[in-house]
């Protein structure tokens, strides 16, 4: 077995006591999407083999870096933020997983990055080798699943991008613009958008200090874009002006 070189993780018996697992209840559970490109048919054989974990608490660990890589998982509820840490110890959120999103595919049989709770959660759990046998017996849903990596690739691209080329009043434009298409954090009715992240996590996950992070919260509320009823609510005044923000169409004030 290969030995990560990451920095030690939590003990099991240290990360999962906040953990109640559950096989799939149709009663329970619905309505709800393993995965959204999944047809009906689909998702109901993947919930038949798949676990649901219920995590109480934020900062969880899914799963980290170097680990052996025995399931992959769907957010039904929540966000789960995927990680990696550079050789100086500095943490990047690489993405943020939301309601609908499937990760953990397996690297040569390990995880490549490391995944936790930002908040309470309910992910599916689906052990990766029944999935696979799964997948070798339905070729379509081999090219759900290849639709869903392509799109997930485009998403990092246009991620790069923004990082790359934008500033950080664009970048968290942009990282509101995203939370907005959710249901599960955005009231479109009042235009209240709840926001699960620190602003650590923000800060992490658009490159930047969470000192900057709030100076550009400030800028965009000096421009009525936005208003904070508190650190994690925020009213949404003028999407049209952040989406033009984000394409270059618009400026705010440096100040």
């Amino acid at each position: 077995m290969r030995r990560s070189t990451v920095p030690s993780r939590p003990s099991a018996k240290a990360r999962w006591p906040e953990i109640r697992a559950r096989p799939f209840d149709r009663e329970r559970d619905p309505s709800t999407q393993i995965e959204n490109l999944l047809s009906r048919k689909q998702q109901s054989k993947l919930r038949a083999i798949a676990t649901v974990l219920e995590y109480q608490r934020s900062n969880n660990t899914v799963f980290s870096e170097g680990e052996d890589a025995h399931f992959v998982y769907s957010v039904v509820a929540g966000v789960v933020r995927v990680t990696r840490h550079s050789d100086s110890g500095r943490r990047q959120v690489l993405a943020l997983m939301l309601p609908g999103d499937l990760f953990g595919l397996p690297d040569a049989g390990l995880y490549v990055n490391s995944a936790e709770t930002v908040c309470p959660a309910t992910l599916y759990r689906v052990p990766w080798a029944q999935l696979r046998e799964m997948l070798l017996r339905e070729p379509e849903m081999q090219i759900n699943l290849l639709i869903r990596v392509a799109f997930d690739l485009r998403q990092a691209q246009r991620r790069i991008m923004i990082l790359g080329q934008h500033n950080v009043a664009q970048r968290l434009s942009s990282f509101l613009l995203d939370f907005m298409q959710h249901s599960d954090f955005y009231d479109a009715r009042r235009r209240l958008l709840t926001l699960p992240l620190t602003r650590f996590d923000i800060g992490d996950y658009l490159g930047t200090a969470p000192e900057t992070v709030a100076r550009a919260f400030a800028r965009l509320e000096k421009a009525a874009l936005v208003r904070r009823h508190s650190s994690r609510v925020i009213e949404i005044r003028n999407a049209d002006a952040l989406r033009s923000l984000v394409g270059g169409r618009r400026r705010v004030s440096p100040h």
